[in-house]
């Protein structure tokens, strides 16, 4: 085999054929990178032996903590936000437990069904990109909406996120990424009217289109109905919230001074890990 098709690139290893035991090769004859493991690579590669097990227990703990924070998430907004306030309220303690323990079951089983479906991704970044251009992009654009422009309404909100996702569903079921089959990447309206180079070219797309449905559609409804209050939206928008003076602090405990910190930080570290 060529030494192009036996390797990865760097510290990124080449998927593994469990049938073959032989890297995976696209359809130009390179190696599929398993990208998903470039950062148990890089503990491996950076890390001395005393260091590896550290390293790799807070790898774990992260994991851990995120899908922690992510089932009890899920099942308070469920449980308190949805449950409580729409469908069954002055209902027991007891009952809410109940309630709450089950969401965490769904929501567990809901994770691992979600971990099947990103095993079809060349990489989870991929996936992840998905998931944000549906939900994290409208969000994006009604937040901004909400803090700096004092004439959005709740309506406005709702009905923006709603169209966004729409936008991005729409797109994401009428383009599909190259070499990709219609299904869980796209194109499963029927028709294909684009085909994009990468999978991440296409959750681009879609979150520029989320972003742009939700913006023009929150301004619109917001104009044709009536805004809230300017006493009530003090502190909540940015025009109406009194500033806060740093003046009084000394410099090395200024945001100014600490954000400029962490973004050379962030330079020089992208710089040594390019």
């Amino acid at each position: 085999m060529a030494p192009a098709a036996s390797a990865g690139v760097g510290l990124v290893p080449p998927k593994i054929d469990a049938a073959t035991n032989r890297p995976l090769l696209d359809k130009n004859g390179n190696p599929e990178l398993d990208y998903d493991l470039t950062f148990p690579q890089m503990l491996l590669h950076y890390f001395p032996t005393g260091m590896l097990g550290l390293g790799l227990t807070a790898l774990l703990a992260s994991f851990m903590s995120g899908m922690a924070g992510n089932v009890t998430a899920f099942n308070t907004v469920w449980t308190y936000d949805i449950y409580q306030s729409y469908i069954r309220r002055n209902a027991s303690d007891q009952h809410y437990l109940w309630m709450g323990r089950m969401a965490t079951v769904f929501g567990i089983g809901l994770s691992i069904l979600t971990a099947y479906m990103a095993s079809r991704f060349n990489n989870i970044m991929d996936m992840l990109q998905l998931v944000f251009a549906f939900v994290n992009a409208p969000l994006l654009a009604t937040f901004l909406l909400g803090m700096f422009w004092k004439r959005s309404t709740g309506h406005g909100a709702f009905f923006g996120l709603l169209g966004g996702t729409l936008a991005a569903s729409i797109h994401h079921g009428l383009t599909l990424p190259e070499g990709a089959s219609v299904g869980v990447k796209g194109g499963w309206l029927g028709t294909i009217v684009h085909t994009y180079p990468s999978e991440m070219a296409q959750n681009f797309w879609a979150a520029i289109f989320a972003f742009t449905a939700c913006l023009v559609i929150t301004i619109v409804i917001s104009v044709l109905t009536k805004p809230r209050n300017e006493e009530e939206l003090k502190g909540l928008v940015y025009s109406l919230t009194p500033r806060q003076t740093d003046e009084n602090l000394k410099w090395y405990k200024r945001p100014a001074f600490l954000a400029v910190c962490v973004l050379v930080a962030a330079l020089v570290l992208n710089i040594i890990f390019w």
